[in-house]
């Protein structure tokens, strides 16, 4: 299989766009990821950490329908299958974990999940990407690899890497939809009946609508206010990423990447906000949902307590997911062998990541990484 391309999997990333208002979709996006990547199965996954309950939300294909419920029972091991609950919080929202480099073979080939259902099914190993995760919930994406397919290989994570960010916006934005559909002819409706602000705007990002919510928000200039008719809030820096996004949204949504996902915006009583941006030009569910408008966004509340001033390194850098987790733990003052550890991957691939952070950033030093982090100043 060919190495990824972005204009290769365009009607892809549109496919998984429409899910946010048609989530019964899921499916069929997961049937065509598993086509396309050569992935035996794949499912859509919400888990609670509290109660160790896995709740599947889609998977592909319809005879997995079955195995997918009654897994249900397997929470706690599926968790552990993949290092546990602390473990997983460690892993970076939006970069392929795979299975048998992360966790060591004895605690897999021990794990009851896998002696019972995945093995007998010639499913010997998998990839998960994080899609949301706050202190009781962690949602993710799961490909499983079947025997006959050999080791999972480059061109698929690089595959699933290029479509993380565009299914985690999809997701975290049709949780603010409850996950149900959205009919065209009730779009509007929707949208003004939301709690949460949303801003329809063109690609120069100026306003076309908003609803309730958003209105009050604009009125009372906190977070988000209108500057010549155009979406901005108070931090230049914030509102430059966000103009930014919002005309790469318009302009091409597959190339989007991680920009718009969760752009942290400051509120004046400290109350942790971001903005999420959705393309609504192509596709046969979004285009024309709203003449004029090019993009929806979204202004909702965090999911979790504020975090480290560094969130805004994908949108000042392009920083990857997994070049933000180890920029992040060299700021924590973990070493590389730690990093490795923790992550589950070699001293080379974190050596390999933090050469493109230093490149990408500008620094030279580690300790120049630090000091970059204490200056950033986008608060939550």
């Amino acid at each position: 299989m060919q190495q990824a391309s972005v204009e290769k999997f365009s009607d892809l990333i549109g496919n998984i766009y429409d899910c946010v208002i048609a989530p019964e979709r899921w499916t069929e996006v997961l049937d065509q990821i598993c086509s396309e990547f050569g992935f035996a199965t794949g499912a859509l996954s919400v888990a609670s950490l509290s109660n160790m309950k896995a709740v599947v939300n889609a998977v592909s294909g319809s005879n997995l329908a079955q195995m997918a419920q009654n897994a249900v029972g397997y929470g706690a091991d599926i968790i552990e299958l993949w290092g546990g609950a602390e473990r997983i919080q460690q892993y970076p929202l939006g970069e392929p974990i795979v299975q048998s480099q992360a966790v060591r073979q004895d605690i897999i080939s021990g794990n009851r999940y896998y002696r019972e259902w995945a093995l007998p099914k010639g499913l010997f190993d998998a990839v998960a990407v994080g899609l949301v995760r706050d202190r009781t919930m962690v949602g993710n994406a799961i490909f499983s690899q079947h025997e006959s397919a050999g080791a999972i290989d480059d061109a698929q994570l690089s595959g699933l890497r290029l479509l993380a960010p565009h299914i985690r916006r999809a997701v975290t934005i049709s949780n603010l939809f409850d996950m149900k559909t959205v009919e065209a002819t009730t779009f509007a409706a929707t949208v003004e009946a939301l709690t949460v602000g949303v801003v329809l705007a063109d690609e120069e990002s100026k306003i076309v609508h908003s609803n309730a919510a958003a209105t009050a928000m604009l009125a009372a200039g906190d977070p988000i206010v209108a500057r010549h008719g155009r979406i901005a809030v108070q931090s230049p820096a914030t509102t430059t990423a966000l103009q930014s996004a919002v005309a790469q949204a318009a302009k091409d949504e597959a190339t989007l990447g991680q920009k718009g996902i969760g752009i942290p915006i400051p509120r004046s009583d400290g109350d942790p906000l971001v903005i999420h941006v959705l393309p609504l030009r192509r596709g046969h569910m979004r285009a024309g949902l709203v003449q004029r408008a090019a993009v929806a966004l979204f202004v909702a509340s965090a999911s979790g307590p504020p975090q480290l001033p560094h969130v805004a390194l994908n949108q000042l850098y392009d920083l990857t997911p997994a070049e933000i987790r180890i920029f992040e733990l060299i700021c924590d003052g973990q070493t590389r062998a730690d990093i490795a550890e923790l992550l589950g991957i070699s001293l080379s691939t974190v050596k390999s990541h933090l050469i493109h952070v230093f490149e990408k950033t500008g620094c030279r030093r580690q300790v120049d990484l630090v000091r970059l982090a204490k200056s950033l100043t986008f608060p939550v």
